[in-house]
């Protein structure tokens, strides 16, 4: 035998050898799924994305590895998540160049919801151009009633503006038509596009409602001082005040319509009205406050996980951390109906399947949730899902709203 033979058919041997090896790595399958995610972690909306997000984040990542992990029905075992996370400071471009490195360097197998409607809308393009199924758990615009048809693996969890602020309207508008109010609203919101697409979402439900908004005004987000927002509000006299607010200003005009004197029968705060330390703040004066979101507590499951969530992030949890571990059972669940890390067949299940949650069962059509929370209130001490009226675990809503005490 010639030398160039045998070189051939040494290397036909040896990659004979190795093919088992290689076939037998395969059917083991990986020893991790790696989930990554850049997230405000800094600046003003730090606070609320620790609060809503980032402990879902990391309490999933507990919880599902302290159960042995997602179970990839392919390789037959359970296989632990190890995250991988950056701040993105709050800043669009910046969360752009993270996610692309999540994607690019770190090869991430799953990639998690940013924080806040502007950062969400930043990573949905990315997202979908790589083909990374994504439940948006933070955004609320008029966007996502086009994005499906533009970005099929961007999905969105919350309630989005018309949805959000026609059971409000409608309840305003009611209350006219049996002659506990006259209707007449003032409205206020910051200048971040949630605030702005918000407030145009509520000045529409209201004409349709038949009620009079008598003030309009925004406010620079990261305003120091709304007391002059809230004394020209108090000076048309409203029944009702609405504020499509983010935090910090939820706390700031909660505080300082305290400190003036303005009680209106009906008040509804946006973000960070359902925080527990909004409570913590303002303890039972929070009674009767209306706030974005909503929750069920005798939804099954719910309280095995706040037991862990008190255990791991020593307080209590809120009504949008819950829509937000949701939104991780759902993904965790369509990763289990697949078996394996199959992008695509993950994204197909996410936009058909039905999914059994800590918020209810729902599935996502136009991949939007089909039955998210629109509206929560503060009863009793506890914060209540109260619109949409007819969903399950719904509570009449608390009216008019008790004096400030």
């Amino acid at each position: 035998m010639n030398r160039r033979k045998f070189l051939k058919g040494s290397a036909a041997a040896i990659g004979a050898a190795t093919l088992p090896t290689v076939s037998a790595q395969a059917q083991a399958g990986p020893d991790k799924i790696r989930v990554g995610y850049a997230i405000t972690q800094s600046g003003p909306l730090g606070p609320g994305a620790e609060s809503t997000v980032v402990s879902q984040y990391k309490l999933w990542n507990k919880r599902v590895n302290d159960a042995g992990g997602i179970a990839l029905k392919k390789f037959g075992k359970k296989v632990p998540i190890e995250m991988v996370s950056y701040d993105d400071q709050g800043k669009p471009d910046e969360l752009i160049k993270l996610v692309e490195r999540l994607i690019q360097q770190d090869k991430v197998d799953m990639i998690l919801s940013p924080y806040a409607t502007h950062m969400n809308l930043a990573a949905a393009p990315i997202v979908n151009k790589y083909q990374y199924p994504v439940i948006m758990t933070t955004s609320t615009t008029t966007k996502t009633y086009d994005l499906s048809k533009r970005l099929p693996y961007a999905f969105w969890q919350i309630v989005q503006p018309n949805e959000a602020t026609q059971p409000l309207a409608n309840y305003i508008g009611e209350l006219k038509k049996q002659g506990k109010l006259k209707g007449t609203v003032a409205i206020v919101h910051p200048t971040i596009e949630y605030g702005v697409e918000m407030h145009e979402a509520f000045q529409n439900a209201a004409k349709k409602a038949g009620i009079d908004v008598v003030f309009s005004k925004s406010y620079p987000f990261g305003a120091s001082d709304l007391q002059p927002v809230i004394r020209e509000a108090m000076a048309k006299n409203p029944e009702v005040f609405v504020a499509m607010s983010y935090p910090p200003d939820t706390f700031m005009l909660t505080e300082q319509m305290q400190v003036v004197g303005f009680n209106p029968q009906i008040m509804y705060v946006a973000i960070g009205g359902v925080f527990p330390t909004y409570k913590g703040k303002f303890g039972d004066k929070v009674n009767g406050i209306l706030a974005y979101g909503g929750q069920d507590k005798a939804v099954p499951g719910y309280a095995e996980y706040i037991k862990a969530h008190q255990e791991f992030h020593k307080r209590d949890s809120e009504a949008g951390a819950v829509s937000v571990y949701a939104a991780l059972e759902a993904t965790q669940q369509a990763i289990e109906t697949v078996g394996e890390i199959d992008r695509p067949k993950i994204r197909d299940v996410l936009a058909s399947a039905t999914f059994k949650t800590l918020w209810g069962e729902y599935k996502y059509v136009d991949q939007r949730c089909s039955s998210p929370w629109a509206i929560g209130q503060w009863q009793n001490g506890e914060l209540v899902g109260v619109f949409p009226a007819d969903k399950q675990g719904a509570k009449p809503v608390l009216f008019p709203k008790p004096k400030w005490s």
